[in-house]
């Protein structure tokens, strides 16, 4: 008897600054969702945002992954100088897909600009630039070269979903210039960075929560980061 997996969509996009008709997604997402226990569902984003509904029908969970900037107009401002790459088509897409899986119920998980956009389509908004719009004097922004490296230290609330899947002090990487401002109404913030840059939120009945850094270039080299993997497909099964 065939046991069937939980269906975890995942947004496959354009490269940033690139002209090249294809869609993709870095294969450590993939990966990630796969050594949980999951099965990856691709959902490339169109200018056709009816498409969605569909989608939302035959996944369980959803995994928003990382990329370029998410558009200020989604949260009502002009971009600044810094904010030079984003895709408003992307952004209106993703936007439509989260809130129809928050509508239905469905896990899930944010991860970099997942972690931002998700906070968006829930009523908050962004710091556009973490340089030039705050005193922060942590690297927010390591080589990309050193994908699988921890940099900056994390605390977690202990007693949030994130302290529990993770403990309450932990090293990240880090490749971001934009971060979580105001917070949406219905998450709350549970990791931060020394500097007080929101780095983990989560909803009150544990069906969202988001990261700022990449635990899919982590958990093979630190196994505790698959937790957050293991989790969305634990909670998928329940769909």
């Amino acid at each position: 008897m065939i046991t069937m997996k939980p269906k975890i969509g995942i947004i496959l996009f354009p490269p940033p600054r690139s002209e090249q008709k294809i869609f993709s997604v870095p294969s450590d997402y993939i990966s990630g969702i796969l050594d949980a226990g999951g099965m990856p569902i691709g959902i490339p984003i169109s200018q056709d945002v009816n498409r969605c509904a569909s989608y939302i029908e035959i996944i369980d969970g959803l995994l928003v992954p990382g990329g370029e900037d998410v558009s200020p107009r989604l949260y009502g401002e002009d971009p600044v100088p810094q904010v030079n790459c984003s895709n408003y088509d992307k952004d209106v897409f993703e936007y439509q897909l989260i809130r129809l899986a928050v509508e239905k119920g469905i896990p899930i998980f944010g991860i970099c600009r997942g972690h931002q956009i998700v906070n968006t389509v829930l009523g908050g908004t962004l710091i556009q630039d973490i340089p030039s719009q705050t005193e922060s004097k942590v690297c927010h922004v390591q080589a990309n070269e050193l994908r699988s490296e921890r940099t900056h230290s994390v605390r977690c609330q202990s007693d949030s979903l994130l302290g529990g899947l993770l403990g309450e002090n932990i090293h990240v990487n880090s490749f971001h210039h934009q971060a979580v401002k105001k917070i949406a109404p219905d998450l709350k913030a549970t990791a931060w960075a020394s500097d007080g840059i929101v780095e983990g939120m989560e909803s009150e009945d544990g069906n969202i929560w988001t990261v700022q850094w990449h635990p899919e270039n982590l958990y093979r080299r630190y196994p505790v980061f698959k937790n957050l993997f293991v989790h969305l497909i634990e909670k998928s099964e329940k769909m």
